[in-house]
């Protein structure tokens, strides 16, 4: 029992609290995704612990290129976000803390990357006050970025309203239309990305429209799933469509997508300054599980 972290035609890695496991695919008999177990009272969205639902995003933004170090999880993907190329730090590492970074600062090294990391910890948490971060803050390491990571109950957001002249259409995979509005860093490093979403298991990708404007699309975003859980990803409206509320079309429309398909938690990253964008999300329902910030030694 673990999680998986590599599909390949031969066989499937699975990482174990024994460590990394391969398992050639023709072995396999049967198999079956198991949720997070919850760790605290309430409803699934707010009872699953903090490394949990991080090791469970990790698949909403896969990285191209993986290792570990004991718990933790390395990320590459040719420097396209800072969630696909950063050492998750969480759990044991193995070895001492400044071992572990010393590792990671060489992994990155090798990939002409910046060695970059990933904390998370309660709302308001001192990335600097935690072991790691202490260790990491000894070696020169500097934290910034802090992202609030918000969840809420698929029913409740698939219930809000949506402004009368929007509309949303579900695709399966990203067309032509999606990659017009999507964010420009995205289709700058298209080649990257779309490498990233071709990874992912089970995944729509959404369109928004003004009613005047359709055909053409003035907002895009994407949903990544995982056993009981949708994570709401790239959501980008065109600047000079912004506040006719299309962004709340996509959620809304995309929770509706994730009810009907039985799925009852959700989860969304959003930068803890962005707070247009954070307002809009606790107006539908969600509500801040934890948050994370980076570290990075330049």
């Amino acid at each position: 029992m673990g999680d998986v972290t590599e599909v390949t035609p031969d066989a499937i890695t699975v990482r174990t609290r024994q460590g990394e496991v391969t398992v050639d695919r023709g072995d396999v008999q049967l198999w079956k995704e198991i949720p997070p177990r919850p760790v605290r009272r309430g409803a699934p969205h707010q009872a699953i612990g903090i490394d949990d639902l991080e090791r469970l995003m990790v698949g909403g933004m896969p990285p191209l290129e993986h290792g570990v170090i004991g718990d933790w999880l390395l990320r590459a993907a040719d420097g396209f976000t800072g969630r696909a190329n950063s050492v998750l730090v969480q759990g044991d590492p193995g070895v001492p803390l400044a071992r572990a970074f010393e590792q990671v600062e060489g992994w990155y090294a090798d990939r002409s990357l910046p060695p970059l990391a990933q904390l998370a910890g309660p709302s308001g948490f001192d990335p600097g006050a935690t072991p790691a971060g202490a260790v990491a803050a000894e070696r020169g390491w500097r934290f910034f970025g802090r992202v609030l990571v918000m969840t809420a109950a698929s029913a409740v957001v698939a219930d809000a309203p949506m402004r009368p002249n929007t509309a949303v259409a579900v695709l399966p995979e990203p067309d032509e239309s999606w990659w017009s509005v999507a964010a420009p860093r995205s289709v700058e490093h298209r080649e990257t990305y779309t490498a990233t979403l071709n990874r992912i298991g089970a995944a729509a990708h959404l369109l928004a429209f003004r009613q005047e404007d359709f055909p053409t699309p003035s907002s895009a975003g994407r949903l990544a799933f995982a056993p009981g859980w949708a994570g709401v990803f790239d959501l980008h409206v065109l600047p000079d469509r912004r506040r006719d509320g299309l962004g709340r079309a996509l959620v809304v429309e995309g929770a509706r997508a994730v009810h009907d398909a039985g799925i009852p938690s959700m989860y969304l990253q959003v930068s803890a300054d962005n707070h247009a964008a954070v307002e809009l999300y606790r107006g539908l329902g969600f509500d801040t599980h934890h948050e994370y910030v980076y570290g990075r030694r330049d």
